[in-house]
């Protein structure tokens, strides 16, 4: 018996998208605006096997989940974490961008749904561009997410990125609670030397430097941010949330 696929709504699978629609227009991007869903376990990703057969298959959007995209030039790592609303191609690498030779890997880190972005639902979005303008500006709060970490990795002191980090991960994830805001993100110690540009040994160091100063604690696996975001990020979403 052949399997019917998991068919959602683009507006369903991100809410923020059916935010810029009316209520009329968003029930009826619900019925119309359809498109397959695809689902990952935890573990590696063979990305290459992602492409549908379609010639204009354009990419994914995560609905929920996170997938850790891991780049790897000359036995140097970076890790970049993504999750719901982020749009991805992930089964290709642009030779024509750079002359620098790096392996790309991708690691489901939680169960993950992606719904598919084909040219049929392009089509089916028509009526909506704005749909489209907000999935193609998604791409633009990427590299400005980017951007900041890369800036945070040119500091010197390792403890200092680590903080950095920390805050600029809470800005998206982050979970304001009473005594401090936890990061419900699977942050090993290696998952954080990969974020940060720096070795293992060093991270675990320089971590129980952060504890030790309470700036940060660890609880149930997950790491909690306390005080104020340092200076650097004054202007954090979430120094107006704690105030």
């Amino acid at each position: 018996m052949t399997r019917t696929p998991d068919l959602i709504s683009i507006v369903d699978a991100d809410p923020d998208l059916g935010e810029l629609l009316s209520e009329s227009e968003r029930d009826r991007a619900r019925r119309d605006a359809l498109t397959r869903v695809r689902r990952l376990s935890p573990g590696a990703w063979d990305a290459a096997t992602a492409i549908e057969p379609e010639t204009h298959h354009r990419g994914f959007l995560i609905i929920d989940g996170l997938i850790s995209r891991e780049v790897d030039v000359l036995a140097r790592r970076c890790v970049e974490l993504l999750g719901p609303g982020d749009v991805l191609r992930p089964w290709r690498w642009d030779e024509d961008g750079s002359h620098v030779h790096a392996e790309v890997g991708w690691i489901v880190l939680e169960p993950t749904r992606l719904a598919v972005l084909d040219h049929g639902l392009v089509t089916r979005m028509n009526p909506w561009p704005q749909l489209g303008v907000e999935l193609f500006s998604r791409g633009t709060r990427r590299a400005h997410s980017l951007a900041v970490a890369l800036a945070i990795a040119h500091h010197q002191r390792l403890d200092d990125r680590l903080l950095l980090t920390l805050w600029h991960l809470a800005e998206r994830w982050g979970r304001v609670r009473p005594d401090g805001i936890v990061l419900p993100l699977p942050l090993s110690h290696q998952r954080l030397a990969d974020l940060v540009g720096a070795h293992r040994p060093s991270v675990t160091t320089a971590m129980g430097e952060l504890v030790r100063a309470g700036a940060v604690s660890r609880s149930d696996g997950q790491w909690m941010l306390h005080g104020s975001p340092p200076d650097q990020l004054r202007h954090h979403r979430l120094v107006a949330v704690m105030s």
